[in-house]
């Protein structure tokens, strides 16, 4: 049981456990081959099939009997992407700590910045933006201050592989619990990932000078357990993120003008030219920028229109599915009609 505890294992997942009354061992996913998982128990891995019916994800705990997927354990926290054309896609489940990676040897965006934050605050985990390459420039103090202006409520640290600056203190966030890295390519999470193993499990790719961006190298997800305790995944680079309809990252990203909205006179106020705007009037006074608010409006209409979207789809679904069903019923009478007596 002691390995188990390693990757994760504790009192409310034994409880899961015992509650589907099933046959298996307790397993955690620590890669994912296609048609096959690499599943860890602490104490050693084993490949193991699973039905197609099950869509696994890297960190997912999972029961395992005769070396084939069981059963797969309510998640804690889900990471995914929405995809134009395939749909959601799984990244890793079950995470604690989301390392939001952003490399100084690039211009730092704004809403770029706050929409990792508020992705990983969607769903349910802590985010925490690394600086990385601090080496590469004179002074990162600038950039630290910048970013913490972004996204106030979140920690934000700088780390160097050259001179091992901030690794120490990575090590001290993931004690105990799943971290992921997020961010785009290049930005150095491959690097941080061989740093905390110190070894080199993660492939590191070169990056292009004319703009500082890497080449996709880490093609697949892959948790590992970190020398002295806790666990991290790493990701592919992501160039774009989502954000959830119903998530509640847009609110924690903008508590402090969340908070405001509420003095607002109008329930509708758009923030922009109302009057009696408390909003408006925080950025007159100068206690929150013009900027700021700019970007709180554009999250939050990007939010709606999410969840518009998620409402049409959810209700073409059940159209459809009334549309069978009335066919399906049809189908049955018209059978009756034929062959009254069966």
């Amino acid at each position: 049981m002691s390995g188990l505890v390693d990757l994760g294992w504790d009192a409310a997942w034994q409880g899961e456990r015992d509650h589907l009354d099933m046959d298996g061992d307790p397993y955690r996913i620590v890669r994912h081959d296609g048609v096959k998982v690499l599943v860890s128990d602490g104490e050693s891995t084993i490949h193991a099939l699973f039905p197609r019916s099950l869509q696994l994800a890297v960190g997912d705990w999972v029961l395992v009997k005769n070396e084939t997927v069981a059963a797969l354990l309510p998640r804690r926290t889900v990471l995914q992407r929405d995809h134009e054309i395939r749909g959601p896609q799984l990244i890793a489940s079950n995470i604690d700590l989301v390392l939001v990676v952003f490399g100084v040897d690039r211009p730092l965006r704004q809403s770029k910045v706050m929409r990792f934050v508020a992705f990983a605050w969607d769903i349910g985990a802590e985010p925490i933006v690394i600086l990385s390459k601090v080496d590469l420039v004179d002074d990162a103090s600038e950039s630290v201050d910048q970013v913490a202006a972004w996204v106030p409520n979140v920690q934000v640290h700088t780390t160097s592989i050259e001179t091992g600056e901030g690794i120490a203190e990575i090590f001290s966030m993931l004690e105990g619990c799943t971290g992921t890295l997020i961010g785009e390519s290049g930005a150095g999470k491959s690097s941080i990932v061989n740093a905390l193993m110190q070894d080199e499990v993660a492939w590191v790719g070169e990056v292009r000078a004319a703009d500082a961006k890497g080449r996709h190298i880490t093609s697949h997800r892959e948790l590992h357990l970190l020398p002295g305790g806790g666990m991290i995944i790493d990701n592919p680079g992501v160039r774009a993120l989502g954000l959830a309809a119903d998530g509640e990252g847009v609110d924690s990203l903008f508590s402090d003008i969340d908070d405001l909205v509420s003095e607002c006179r109008f329930r509708d106020c758009s923030h922009q030219s109302e009057p009696g705007c408390a909003v408006a009037a925080a950025v007159a006074s100068g206690e929150i920028s013009r900027e700021r608010v700019a970007a709180y409006i554009k999250f939050t209409n990007e939010q709606g229109e999410t969840r518009k979207r998620s409402d049409a789809k959810e209700l073409t679904a059940h159209f459809r599915k009334e549309a069978t069903e009335a066919r399906e019923a049809r189908e049955v009478r018209d059978r009756d009609d034929i062959n009254p007596d069966g």
